[in-house]
């Protein structure tokens, strides 16, 4: 292994980081990076990687968007923060009121998160809370798709069904009730999805029509299934 940089150092002795085995720093330092743009970024030694997973998913539009600085440098320069509760402002009422133009008819109301996680947790529990409140005490259970990934806090784990992130917390999680999920390319039916009806949503179907009593709500990820 090189000599480690003084950054590197540092970091090893302070910092534990996500979704790591820290054992395999020692012989795979973090990378010190030390500026950024667009797809690329650019270590402390002056090496340039491209960027292939958008810094876990979430930085679509590149590092260092000009476009996007700005607003953010003038928002900042404005209000960087305010308590949510029992306050507002501008910003927060100006973009509820553009997603309700676009999102589906009979969304109304925003709740804002600032994590995938946490807005996981937040779903879990409204959709809880609401039969709580309608007379349907009873409904108390969560259906996800089998290999789903939903996010590494609690709830999130409880929905979740990759043994990577679950298998340690079994302990602690309320576990979901998991159905088999879609797979086109090893189609159990022997078809194809241009002309298929479906026919591998019927685990799904038979687990509500069985259990609907208790569903609280089934959470799919939009898109890809998986992480």
């Amino acid at each position: 292994m090189n000599k480690l940089s003084e950054l590197q150092e540092k970091d090893l002795k302070y910092i534990f980081h996500p979704c790591s085995q820290m054992k395999d720093y020692e012989e795979l330092p973090p990378m010190v990076i030390t500026k950024a743009e667009g797809i690329y970024l650019e270590d402390e030694f002056g090496n340039r990687y491209m960027d292939c997973v958008s810094s876990w998913w979430v930085n679509l539009f590149g590092h260092c968007n000009q476009r996007i600085n700005k607003v953010i440098t003038e928002q900042i320069n404005k209000l960087e923060h305010v308590i949510f509760v029992n306050f507002s402002h501008e910003a927060a009422i100006e973009l509820s009121e553009r997603l309700h133009r676009v999102v589906p008819k009979g969304i109304e109301k925003f709740l804002f998160a600032d994590n995938g996680s946490s807005s996981i947790e937040m779903a879990l529990k409204l959709s809880f809370q609401y039969h709580q409140q309608t007379g349907n005490p009873e409904k108390k259970k969560f259906i996800s798709l089998a290999n789903a990934y939903h996010g590494e806090t609690i709830g999130a784990l409880g929905v979740g069904d990759v043994d990577l992130f679950t298998s340690l917390y079994k302990p602690l999680i309320k576990e979901g009730i998991k159905a088999k999920g879609p797979d086109c390319f090893y189609c159990p039916y022997q078809k194809n999805f241009d002309y298929c009806e479906a026919e591998c949503f019927e685990n799904m179907e038979k687990i509500i029509k069985e259990n609907h009593k208790e569903i609280a709500c089934v959470i799919i990820e939009p898109m890809v299934q998986g992480a």
